[in-house]
């Protein structure tokens, strides 16, 4: 009985997650902007094509134009046309096949089986890559019920190939008026969020804010295709200011949480100087907004009051150590006042434009093929799964005569994920959001529009723009529109809205149950991947230390640490998500994960906080007591990730307590010679820091600690690396 009132529980608390997610609109994943701007791009070359008499090759303008839409993800213009235009020419290659191919049923199967598989591995380059390989799959899934001739699969390629181009051509239409317009706006919303932040309070026992933000301003101002040119160049040093004064407003919003009792007043000095800074960062982010920049006279005012509360902090430990990130904080604002005059130039400086001397990826998409190129890997297993179960039962509902039988393999397609929760989610999801879908759509259809064209492609436009609005992180709402948008260009090419609702319906329950059946066939429950994400993040952080005390790292290898800490931490947020909602009994993973989570937010802030101080480096190779510290944290680091990854068995006494303390003293007795020339403010934002780093790991062991692995074979885990010596 306890066993069942168990199992009752995890499904109970799976299907309220699975309704929250599904009634749960994220605007932050889609823009308004673009879904209207693909929607015209979709409806447009059909209302063209049906005022001109032929609205059935509008259908295939309008497949070519839904397909490419995907591809319309933020980033430069130029790298934008690539993608869309690369993705235009692949669905018209696949369509033209799938056509071509359609009256051999062996022949299809095996441009299924090819084209699932690529679905499935593009799952690791991104949720957008993955529609772009989804949607070309379905398209040929679809294409291949309707054969043709060479030459009519030719002319059903060039429809599509066209569909793409015109959807493309409106993505970059605003080129012409601002050359650098993506760039700002990502920018500028960085900047946004970066003044809230020093708007509001901060809880150190949360994970650091804006890591998303500086991820996607990385991406599109560093990554694959970007610009050149002066203001590019300006828009780069506005994103190196944005993630120093980042650091320094978390180390700040830190002392005055740590003031707020013992001393008020110097923490009502820290909140001040706080808002100061949040008004100049909304100024900038303003500017580069609008393309106008600062007027002098504004960025005057501005600034006048900035640094002014470093007088009020006091004598304290933590009062000293504010004082040097409040004059570090002053002179990030007033650089970012004097860039953002260039940044906001937006292209009209243009000559003599130069490549710069390096970028920064966040994540190389073919380093991350070849490592997940092996049966082990959940995303090879979804790939193979995809490219047995698409084509296997579209061949079987077409060998046992099911009407529109490619409803069946474009359900699996949809919902089928490497894990069984998002499976399980995904095919609920898709299951009501299809029926709701349907049965709206085809009832406007039918009785409401009454097989009108210009109706019908108004309606496709809606379906469409709420597609693209709930985004692939929404299967319910996606689901919904998506079923009303193919019953509306099918009925455009000819097939009545009204009469296969059922069928569809069918089809669809039939698909999610055989892609449920799959994932448990050959599972990869997230409760298994969940230590690994948790050991990937303590080894980022780990690897973050190093390039910090490091003297032969550049900033590009320094920011790109940065990166891959916040790339770690979002994967290992995302998978202790995941693990919470499998209907399976995984509460000791769920536990220690949540746990390690807690107490690595606090090692990541005690990591920024030394981080701000800009002179790890220096101090390591002259301070032997910090020496010392920095690679017994390192050494710990190592071992918590060996620990996370494999189960913890015993743990060596590394003295992180006793060494700060010995850092401690050598600070307080130091000669200028000895110590580098420390100022007393450094000084005493080393101490602070280094306390909350020993206090975060001391935490974080103890949780690892109190935690051994069950089954673990005896004797201690092997070390991955350890401290510099």
């Amino acid at each position: 009985m306890a066993a069942a009132d168990s199992g009752l529980r995890l499904v109970g608390r799976s299907l309220r997650q699975l309704y929250s997610d599904a009634v749960h609109l994220d605007l932050s994943q889609s823009d308004p902007v673009v879904a209207a701007r693909n929607a015209l791009g979709l409806a447009g070359p059909l209302a063209v094509a049906a005022a001109l008499g032929n609205p059935v090759a509008g259908v295939g303008m309008s497949i070519g134009a839904l397909q490419t839409a995907f591809a319309d993800r933020p980033g430069p213009y130029r790298l934008r046309m690539v993608r869309m235009l690369g993705t235009a020419l692949a669905a018209a290659t696949t369509a033209g096949l799938a056509a071509a191919l359609g009256n051999s049923l062996l022949a299809s199967a095996l441009l299924l089986a090819a084209l699932g598989f690529a679905a499935g591995l593009l799952l690791t380059a991104g949720a957008s890559a993955a529609q772009v390989g989804v949607a070309t799959t379905a398209t040929a899934l679809i294409l291949g019920h309707t054969p043709k001739s060479p030459h009519a699969a030719v002319e059903t390629a060039l429809l599509i190939l066209l569909g793409g181009v015109v959807q493309a051509a409106l993505a970059v239409a605003a080129w012409p008026l601002g050359r650098h317009r993506p760039e700002r706006q990502v920018l500028a919303e960085l900047y946004r969020q970066l003044a809230g932040l020093a708007a509001e309070p901060i809880d150190t026992r949360t994970s650091p804010p804006l890591g998303p933000a500086i991820g996607t301003a990385s991406a599109v101002l560093r990554g694959v295709g970007h610009d050149h040119g002066p203001s590019v160049e300006a828009y780069r040093v506005l994103l190196d200011e944005a993630v120093r004064a980042r650091q320094d407003i978390l180390v700040l919003s830190g002392y005055a949480s740590r003031l707020a009792t013992a001393e008020p007043g110097p923490a009502r000095a820290i909140a001040a100087e706080l808002a100061r800074a949040s008004a100049v960062l909304d100024a900038v982010a303003g500017g580069l907004a609008s393309g106008r920049g600062l007027a002098p006279e504004t960025a005057a005012r501005l600034l006048a009051g900035v640094g002014a509360s470093r007088h009020e902090l006091g004598d304290s430990l933590t009062g000293r150590a504010a004082v040097s990130r409040v004059r570090s904080l002053a002179g990030q604002l007033r650089a970012m006042v004097e860039t953002v005059r260039t940044g906001a130039a937006e292209g009209r400086v243009t000559e003599d434009e130069g490549r710069p001397a390096g970028s920064i990826r966040l994540r190389d998409p073919l380093a991350t093929l070849r490592a997940n190129l092996n049966l082990d890997s959940p995303a090879v297993r979804h790939a193979v799964r995809l490219a047995i179960l698409v084509p296997a039962t579209d061949v079987l509902a077409q060998g046992l005569g099911i009407q529109r039988s490619y409803w069946v393999a474009l359900t699996i397609l949809v919902v089928l994920r490497p894990d069984f929760a998002a499976t399980f989610q995904r095919s609920l999801m898709r299951v009501a959001g299809t029926l709701i879908g349907l049965l709206l759509a085809s009832a406007i259809a039918y009785y409401v529009l009454g097989g009108s064209v210009p109706g019908l492609i108004v309606l496709l436009a809606l379906c469409f723009f709420g597609m693209r609005l709930a985004g692939p992180a929404n299967m319910g709402l996606s689901s919904a529109f998506l079923a009303g948008l193919v019953v509306v260009l099918l009925s455009l090419a000819g097939v009545p809205a009204h009469t296969t609702v059922v069928v569809r319906l069918v089809d669809t329950v039939i698909g999610g149950a055989i892609a449920l059946v799959a994932v448990l066939f050959w599972p990869s429950w997230e409760r298994g991947q969940l230590p690994g994400r948790l050991a990937e993040l303590l080894a980022a952080y780990r690897a973050y230390l190093h390039t910090m005390i490091d003297p032969d790292t550049t900033a590009a290898q320094r920011g790109a640490a940065r990166s891959q800490a916040r790339l770690a931490r979002s994967n290992a947020e995302a998978s202790l998500d995941r693990a919470r909602v499998e209907p399976v009994s995984s509460q000791g993973a769920v536990e220690l994960g949540a746990a390690l989570l807690a107490h690595s937010h606090r090692l990541v802030h005690a990591l920024t906080a030394l981080d701000a101080t800009r002179q790890t480096r220096e101090i390591y190779a002259k301070v032997p007591q910090f020496r010392l510290l920095v690679d017994a944290v390192s050494a710990t680091l190592a071992l918590a990730e060996a620990a996370a990854a494999h189960g913890w068995r015993q743990v060596r006494d590394l003295r992180l307590r006793a060494l700060q303390n010995e850092f401690v003293e050598a600070l307080e007795s130091r000669a200028p010679a000895d110590s580098g020339a420390l100022s007393d403010e450094t000084a005493a934002a080393l101490v602070e820091a280094t306390d909350r780093l020993v206090n975060s790991l001391d935490s974080l062991v103890a949780v690892l600690s109190a935690r051994p692995a069950a089954g673990q074979a005896a004797g201690h885990p092997s070390v991955p690396g350890g401290g510099r010596s």
